[in-house]
């Protein structure tokens, strides 16, 4: 080998050298860290296990609490169902009371309004009647008192006034 050869081979040697010598340090670094990281991670567990032996005798009475008021709460949720759909039925019991009575009241004012106009056109016809009835004896009354009166009149030989036998006429047409 020539000293060239050989000045390269122990420059990598070194390089070589060096480049373990920097990875040890390195890993010796990091080991220390590691072991700091394990030693601050091992007094948080044992921190957190005290803290969590604290409070799972609290868990203990609050779960039974929780299911406690879980089941009351379900039992107020079928209630408040129940309550509801009893509601509704009755609301719509009530909505159909409404409509039958509004119905009634509805054919009840036909024919209280039918009653109204058949009473009405009765008393016409009974007034119409009565007026006819009390009328046409009177109107035939005077008729036959004109008439004996005219016949008193032609009988005793008085004359008859032109007005008056102008107002006989027209009663007469």
């Amino acid at each position: 080998m020539n000293s060239i050869q050989f000045s390269v081979l122990c420059i990598f040697t070194g390089l070589v050298a060096l480049a373990l010598l920097i990875q040890g340090i390195a890993l010796w670094i990091i080991s220390s860290r590691v072991k700091a990281l394990s030693a601050r991670v091992e007094e948080m567990s044992s921190k957190l296990m005290k803290q969590v032996d604290r409070i799972v005798p609290q868990l203990d009475e609050f779960i039974p609490i929780c299911k406690d008021m879980a089941e009351k709460v379900q039992a107020m949720g079928e209630s408040v169902a129940g309550i509801s759909k009893m509601a509704h039925e009755r609301v719509l019991k009530l909505d159909a009371f409404v409509d039958e009575a509004a119905e009634a009241a509805r054919l009840q004012m036909a024919r209280l309004q039918d009653v109204i106009d058949t009473t009405t056109r009765r008393i016409d016809e009974t007034i119409t009647t009565l007026q006819d009835a009390i009328s046409m004896p009177v109107k035939e009354m005077q008729a036959i008192a004109r008439g004996i009166r005219t016949g008193v009149d032609v009988f005793f030989g008085r004359r008859r006034s032109a007005s008056r036998s102008h107002e006989d006429e027209e009663m007469f047409i």
